[in-house]
């Protein structure tokens, strides 16, 4: 934790703090995951650990791009002690939604896998790797139409699903990679399928039943 107390900047905005996060920042990571309206989509639940903008964005960000572990370390406790308050679902499985093997090897961690480590205690429920992403181009910089056309391009099943199935990311945007996961997994044999991410760009898009 050397590393994460010794700063001269917030590890999220980079200004000037001598703590890991300034007093802009630190409200971001700080209270209850928020529900997220889920009404015409394939998910029963969904929550968030805060918006995308700000803080969590920020943190998401240097994670994912620029390999910080620190910011992936800080994203990972805040999201134990906002579980710690409480869960919104029992699910019987924790299932992260997964990157393509080279975009793995590159950065050297997945984040949602070590977020659906974090959660599983929590939720009583082990972790399982119910998805595989196949190959092929990002969901970012796409419009959400791109995104939606994209959902069976996107994943395969890659082991027996039953149950209520808790899917766990880093970040939801248009909700599209999260419908494609979900109605895999429905048509692979979920009862149910919640969603846990740590930022909320917007709210979940609606999609008619049956699509993807």
């Amino acid at each position: 934790m050397l590393d994460l107390i010794a700063r001269s900047h917030c590890l999220a905005c980079d200004c000037a703090s001598s703590a890991v996060l300034c007093p802009d920042c630190a409200p971001d990571l700080d209270g209850p995951l928020r529900s997220l309206p889920t009404r015409h989509t394939l998910l029963a639940c969904a929550v968030a650990l805060g918006a995308y903008t700000g803080a969590i964005g920020a943190l998401v960000r240097r994670a994912k791009f620029q390999t910080d572990t620190r910011a992936a370390r800080l994203l990972c406790t805040s999201l134990n002690d906002a579980l710690a308050s409480g869960v919104p679902t029992l699910p019987d499985v924790v299932v992260p939604v997964p990157t393509t093997p080279w975009r793995l090897a590159a950065r050297g961690f997945h984040l949602p896998d070590q977020l659906a480590a974090v959660a599983s205690p929590h939720f009583g429920a082990p972790v399982a790797r119910l998805l595989r992403r196949r190959w092929g181009l990002a969901q970012g910089g796409r419009g959400y139409a791109a995104r939606l056309a994209a959902g069976d391009q996107l994943f395969a099943i890659a082991g027996p699903v039953a149950g209520h199935v808790l899917l766990v990311d880093d970040v939801v945007t248009s909700g599209a990679t999260l419908h494609a996961a979900a109605a895999e997994l429905l048509a692979a044999g979920a009862s149910s399928v919640s969603s846990l991410v740590l930022g909320a760009a917007g709210p979940l898009r609606r999609v008619r039943v049956g699509v993807s």
